[in-house]
């Protein structure tokens, strides 16, 4: 099948139409474009058609750092999807063979030199870690990649059920230990309130960084923080705080996180925590906040964002994703750790 590419603005895409595919996650949406926006991205969208039939949009960005870069998702944004939305069910080969289509239309209209995209649709899911792990259709078409690797939860299950699949030492001991100090959730439910709650947020993230002495990638600074949550308020996103009662018996914010989501998928995106109250357990307390927050909102998953060993207490599955690289010249195949070197570098110099 032959493809045909055209290049588009974000502002023209029908958001609400890809918001009912099966692709759609939070970051297909014009919340999320906007937060890209505030953050001075520059947005790339591309429509995919077939017989004069529009089937779908490449979403994604574009920078000029000596060689002209496409990438989905944007550098920094710390997400595992954006690229193809298409408006119905895609299996994985023909995906492979819109990109194959789509790369060659991007080098031969001189817009890219070096493309790289991270398919959530493209993923393996496990139950148990696989040393070496591969995808047959991508090694068979020649595309190089290199996996990804990530926990989330499988929200289509009832809360009874999400709830009996906790980890108990771990888990289930750690939220009713902050249950019986006190500890509860908290959400931003009102506008008026975002700011303080990113002020507050941005404490624990610096008191965190401050003992792991890194600065952190953007998605962790104030000002990112303050673009996200004003962007996507009212309901693309969670903003949590575990409250705590304080030895006056005053209320106090020692723990908070972000939480972006549409009507299927949920992402764990920032949480930071105050290291001397700790022992109270509020991290696992607001996972588990979260998490029933979503399935009510009716999210069949909730991408974790890494493999850190404690996200494993809330019985996850294992996706490797492919961080798929299409470079124009053979050598630029190995940019993708230099740039990310470069970017972080240029944070750290300018933030």
């Amino acid at each position: 099948m032959t493809y045909n590419f055209a290049n588009v603005n974000t502002d023209t895409i029908p958001w609400a139409q890809l918001e009912q595919s099966p692709d759609s996650t939070c970051f297909f949406s014009p919340q999320w474009h906007d937060y890209l926006r505030r953050m001075g991205t520059s947005l790339y969208a591309v429509s995919i058609s077939c017989g004069g039939t529009t089937l779908g949009y490449f979403i994604g960005s574009r920078l000029r750092l000596i060689i002209k870069i496409i990438w989905a998702p944007s550098m920094g944004t710390g997400t595992y999807s954006q690229g193809l939305c298409m408006f119905n069910p895609t299996p994985q080969n023909e995906r492979i063979e819109i990109y194959r289509q789509l790369t060659e239309w991007l080098f031969r209209t001189h817009q890219a030199h070096y493309i790289q995209v991270c398919d959530w649709q493209m993923r393996t899911d496990s139950k148990e870690w696989i040393d070496n792990w591969s995808n047959p259709l991508l090694d068979a078409a020649g595309i190089h990649y290199q996996p990804r690797l990530t926990y989330y939860l499988d929200l289509n299950k009832s809360e009874e059920e999400l709830w009996s699949n906790l980890h108990y030492k771990s888990c289930k001991y750690a939220i009713n230990k902050a249950r019986k100090q006190g500890l509860f959730v908290r959400f931003v439910e009102n506008e008026k309130d975002i700011d303080a709650f990113v002020n507050q947020h941005h404490n624990h993230i610096a008191d965190v960084l401050r003992r792991k002495k890194n600065r952190g990638l953007p998605c962790q600074s104030k000002k990112n923080i303050n673009a996200l949550c004003h962007a996507l308020f009212p309901d693309r996103i969670l903003m949590a705080e575990v409250i705590a009662p304080d030895d006056d018996g005053n209320s106090q914010s020692i723990s908070s996180g972000t939480f972006v989501l549409d009507n299927k998928v949920g992402s764990y995106f920032t949480a930071a925590s105050y290291q001397r109250f700790m022992h109270l357990c509020p991290n696992e307390l607001m996972m588990w906040e979260g998490i029933r927050a979503m399935h009510a909102r009716g999210c069949s998953s909730l991408i974790l964002g890494g493999v850190a060993h404690y996200k494993k207490k809330f019985d996850p599955i294992l996706a490797f994703v492919p961080v798929m690289v299409f470079p124009k010249f053979k050598f630029l195949v190995n940019i993708r750790m230099h740039i990310k070197k470069l970017y972080q570098r240029l944070i750290h110099i300018f933030r």
